[in-house]
């Protein structure tokens, strides 16, 4: 049933002349119930500052905002958080595990794969077509966000929105969890667990409704300070939660999330980008067709999209223009 609504979704953006074609990534077929994990270095326990999940090796301009002892001792954590998640969604009932590296830092490149659960597939690396939803398909039964943060300008730890201040489909703001949960949605994929800080995990009950099974890492005091718990604690929490969400998904408890289309796409760039980004992010926009819209310092811009993948692949070519 999940595949044909995956295929009647996809339909309209099939038949439309504005569909792009999308590069095939195929992961091997589940063994049995399957989870995606969507993973960031943001929403960690114990994380609060950029230097911590910044390795330095990101380009110029992050150079000297970078510590690479903390980087290193925190990709030992976000592959131990990783793993605590994957044997819960186990005990509850998952027998495939697919993990997309999603934090930018080290150009998607920071946990560590000789540490990580055998059983898992890992998409890693810069640039995926896709960014946090290559290698996700209908083939999943179930999404998981992992280490998840808060949409840009509230008050979450690190908050940000990929490149943007600010990022609306349909009117309607989403963070990252909320762009990438209407990609699974298009493939017949539920949310069933986010964790993070407070914020992050507040505008996911507000987007996703409160069925989401949440974890709270640490309760955010601002941009870079946060109340948090032991790094064993989380860990025992991610176990006991993902293997109670895994349970209530094979009980049909969860549905996917979805919005109208087409999609009216608009976003502002970052104001604090340099002008030679701000350039790289024209170019992007002009390939694209995108509508322009704002002046001065503002960088404002409008789009129709037939499906969410489209959306993704849009982020794509930003973020690679931005990386550069």
């Amino acid at each position: 049933m999940k595949r044909w609504l995956a295929f009647a979704l996809l339909l309209p953006s099939l038949l439309s002349a504005q569909a792009r074609e999308r590069p095939v990534v195929r992961v091997p077929p589940p063994s049995g119930f399957r989870v995606f994990f969507i993973t960031d270095m943001e929403g960690m326990a114990s994380v609060v500052f950029n230097r911590e999940i910044i390795s330095g090796f990101e380009g110029e301009r992050y150079r000297g905002t970078d510590s690479p002892d903390y980087w290193r001792f925190y990709r030992e954590l976000f592959t131990r958080e990783i793993n605590a998640a994957i044997a819960g969604a186990r005990r509850g009932g998952a027998r495939s595990f697919v993990v997309n590296e999603g934090h930018g830092g080290n150009l998607f490149a920071n946990l560590l794969p000789w540490d990580l659960d055998t059983a898992a597939l890992l998409v890693r690396g810069y640039p995926k077509p896709m960014i946090m939803t290559s290698g996700l398909d209908s083939s999943a039964d179930a999404v998981m966000f992992i280490g998840a943060h808060a949409n840009a300008g509230t008050p979450g730890v690190i908050a940000h929105t990929y490149a943007f201040d600010r990022f609306t489909v349909n009117g309607r703001v989403l963070n990252e969890t909320g762009i990438n949960a209407l990609v699974a949605g298009e493939y017949g994929v539920p949310v069933v667990l986010v964790s993070g800080d407070d914020e992050v995990v507040r505008q996911a009950r507000e987007q996703l409704g409160d069925r989401v099974v949440t974890v709270t890492t640490k309760i955010a005091l601002g941009r870079s300070s946060a109340i948090t718990h032991s790094p064993a604690v989380v860990r025992q929490m991610l176990r006991d939660s993902a293997a109670v969400a895994v349970q209530r998904a094979l009980r049909g408890e969860f549905r996917p999330f979805t919005m109208d289309r087409p999609y009216q796409v608009e976003f502002v760039v970052r104001r604090s980008f340099t002008p030679a980004i701000l350039a790289a992010v024209d170019t992007v926009a002009t390939r694209w067709n995108l509508e322009r819209a704002g002046g001065g310092g503002e960088r404002t811009y409008r789009y129709t999209a037939h499906d969410a993948r489209d959306i993704a692949l849009l982020l794509d070519a930003i973020e690679l223009a931005v990386l550069r």
